[in-house]
């Protein structure tokens, strides 16, 4: 049956046959109509319930033989060891399912912050979003964070509010919560028959029907319950009266004392939901399936399939096109996940237009390479399902693609679209990193570059001012998780640490220093004699020599020698192990030896006069200096300023950015900025953002000089033992 979204028809409760998953690959895979795809990213906090809802939906529709539980360790979805460890969504799951002739496809998103990479590129592959909210009367933290980046790409959505069986479950208090929370109109459909316990059906308002719960998420029409009734017809009224305000003819319907049919209240409420104005709701407990055959019926019913959206991309002329789900038009597909590891890679691709065949060759477009692929699929958790073509709007999976990464378009050679980037949002949280043993040396950076491939949100480089690795990502347990993937996958075992601090060394007054190298050891010796004097330079200076001997006490060819030794000890530094910056030398003076003066000896005798040099010229340390920037709820502004001020930092002003929030800005060492985002997550329940950049260096107060000098000296005696 086709899925009619001008008119939705009354779609009685569908149960698909149960099979086993050794069946389920032997079944035919029909490519489905566009209209008849439904792809939905389920949002949410952490632990409100995402993997469970997905779980009981695959189950109900017959997708899976038993529902996978995520404590047990038995989730399709949930299935890598670190996520089995934690027992949370790490990256984003796809499984489907068949339910009253429509393809679902559901992307299970990890609702933790560190995470929220996986939405981003499930929210691009999705045609709408399926927010889950727990049952206790609020909306926690992860539901505004997910459902601001849903509304920010004027996704439809549908919100289903889990955990009907708890004992605080409170659905009238959840769905006020909700109104006051969303600036889009959420508008019950359902309401519970019971709460807790006593959670045993539910009444769909379109129709005022009344099912209650069976086994297998099944549910059979019973008799309203007399004691409802009120609730019922009250609720029923608001929902038809936000179904009648989103069209001009209904309105005059209704408000001419005609009641709207059923099927005028789905159609309303279907083109609401697209055009961004209702969000409808359901009411649901997962864990044992209650409300399962609800949500799916709400999912086809109300949110749209793929030819109901625009997709845009840029032609080979630069042009902006519009990109038809049309199954017959010219390939267009988007890369919008990536796994990676040992023996090869599975890229998960929506097709936005045309049909991706088994023996395609596609073209990627970033990668400017046609592209040759093992396997055609249909992702189904950690599995793939055999798929001989995969259609317009639909999610497919290849394996062993050589070049293709996330994000990349893949079209046809000659008739290429450039579609969007990412939008991954900028990391964080760094750390530097290190293998634990020498033989993993060779192999962190090809490990570290693979995982990138699999993350948009991770990177790593190199730290040109201090030589280390550095990996970034949107928090500690992202880069505690990437390590832990590092040695699953490579065998690359890895330690983090934070990162060193560039502090630079400079001097504040000058010095004079005379040093003269002697060696001697039975034949030919070493000698090299030279005289110095420093002095500071403005701050961004840079370094400056100048060899002002006059005559000839050191020859020409061992002056630059001289000048190499003194660059050696700048590199080096001399207090703290720091680069020196901002001074100026000057050779004024030295001697020589007509048979043991030598290049290495001036080199050495450089170095040695540099150093003394700038331990009398009273010298200074340099710490980089932060501009930061932070936004959060303006309650937290008082506690926001408090944690900077502790940081050492400045704050320069304060700015309502009136739609409840205000930004900070100030500027803070950097030194003083690795534990702020952890820090701030828990300041604001994760309601804070920041960013921060490079501002110039400084002085550093003397009592934080002396603890770096130190540390500096207690290592290096260390090294030396």
């Amino acid at each position: 049956m086709a899925c009619n979204h001008a008119n939705p028809p009354a779609l009685a409760p569908y149960h698909a046959p149960r099979v086993s998953d050794r069946q389920r690959e032997r079944l035919p895979m029909p490519m489905p109509a566009p209209d008849r795809i439904r792809t939905v990213a389920v949002v949410g906090h952490s632990h409100d319930g995402k993997t469970t809802l997905c779980e009981a939906l695959l189950h109900t529709a017959g997708a899976t033989a038993r529902m996978g539980a995520t404590d047990q360790g038995t989730s399709i979805l949930d299935h890598e060891p670190e996520e089995q460890r934690r027992s949370m969504s790490i990256g984003a799951a796809l499984a489907h399912l068949d339910w009253d002739g429509c393809r679902v496809n559901l992307i299970d998103v990890p609702g933790f912050q560190d995470f929220a990479g996986e939405l981003v590129a499930a929210l691009t592959a999705a045609d709408a979003a399926v927010l889950v909210v727990g049952a206790g009367g609020g909306v926690p933290v992860g539901a505004e964070l997910a459902w601001e980046m849903v509304a920010g790409r004027h996704l439809p959505a549908l919100i289903v509010v889990n955990k009907m069986d708890k004992e605080n479950a409170a659905y009238e208090s959840t769905v006020d919560a909700l109104r006051d929370a969303f600036d889009r109109k959420p508008v019950a459909v359902a309401v519970p028959i019971g709460s807790a316990g006593d959670f045993s059906g539910y009444v769909d308002l379109v129709n005022d029907s009344a099912h209650q719960f069976e086994a297998g998420g099944r549910a059979r029409d019973i008799d309203l319950p007399e004691a409802m009734r009120t609730e019922v017809e009250r609720a029923h009224g608001a929902l038809v009266d936000a179904a009648a305000e989103t069209d001009d003819a209904l309105i005059e319907k209704y408000l001419g004392g005609t009641d709207l049919t059923d099927d005028e209240v789905r159609g309303a409420l279907h083109t609401a939901a697209l055009r961004g104005s209702l969000v409808p709701i359901v009411c649901a407990a997962a864990a044992d399936e209650r409300g399962a055959a609800l949500v799916l019926d709400a999912i086809v019913r109300y949110l749209p399939g793929p030819s109901e959206q625009v997709h845009r991309g840029v032609d080979a002329k630069g042009q902006e096109v519009e990109i038809a789900c049309d199954p017959a038009g010219p390939l267009v597909a988007h890369v919008f996940k990536t796994v990676v590891d040992s023996f090869g890679k599975v890229s998960y691709f929506k097709v936005l237009r045309g049909t991706m065949r088994a023996d395609t060759h596609p073209y990627d477009v970033q990668q400017d390479v046609e592209e040759r692929f093992a396997q055609l699929a249909r992702p189904m958790g950690k599995g793939l399902v055999n798929a001989t073509e995969v259609g317009a709007g639909d999610i497919g999976a290849v394996t062993k693609l050589a070049h293709a990464r996330t994000g990349d378009a893949l079209c046809v050679r000659g008739q290429v679209v450039t579609l969007p980037p990412l939008d991954i949002p900028a990391a964080s949280y760094r750390a530097a990193i290190r293998a634990r043993s020498k033989g993993d040396e060779d192999k962190i950076m090809s490990s570290l570059a693979r995982l990138a491939e699999e993350d948009p949100a991770f990177s790593m480089d190199r730290d040109p001012l201090t030589g280390e690795v550095l990996v970034h990502g949107l928090g500690d347990v992202h880069l505690d998780v990437a390590l832990e993937r590092i040695k699953r996958k490579f065998g690359v075992d890895a330690v983090l640490m934070p990162p060193r601090i560039a502090y630079r060394e400079t001097v504040s007054s000058t010095a004079r220093v005379a040093h003269k190298y002697k060696k001697q050891s039975g034949g030919a010796g070493l000698y090299g004699d030279c005289t110095i004097e420093l002095e500071p330079m403005p701050r961004g200076g840079g370094f400056v020599w100048e060899d002002k001997i006059f005559g000839g006490s050191i020859p020409h060819q061992f002056r630059p020698s001289v000048e190499k030794g003194v660059r050696q000890t700048m590199e080096q530094g001399a207090v703290s192990g720091n680069p020196i910056v901002d001074v100026k030398v000057r050779l004024v003076d030295g001697s020589t030896h007509s048979v043991d003066g030598k290049d290495i000896a001036f080199q050495i005798a450089g170095s040695m006069a540099m150093r003394e040099a700038v331990q009398k010229a009273n010298p200074v340390l340099l710490e980089p200096i932060m501009d930061v920037h932070v936004v959060v709820p303006e309650r937290f502004m008082g506690d926001i300023m408090g944690l900077l001020n502790g940081k050492r930092g400045r704050v320069a002003g304060m700015n309502p950015l009136g739609d409840g929030r205000a930004e900070v800005t100030a500027q803070v060492p950097q030194a003083e900025m690795h534990s702020f985002p952890t820090e701030l997550r828990a300041l604001t329940q994760g309601r804070g953002r920041y960013t921060m950049a490079p501002a110039r260096y400084e002085e550093v107060p003397a009592h934080v000089a002396q603890d770096i000098i130190a540390a500096h000296s207690k290592e290096h005696a260390t090294a030396s033992a």
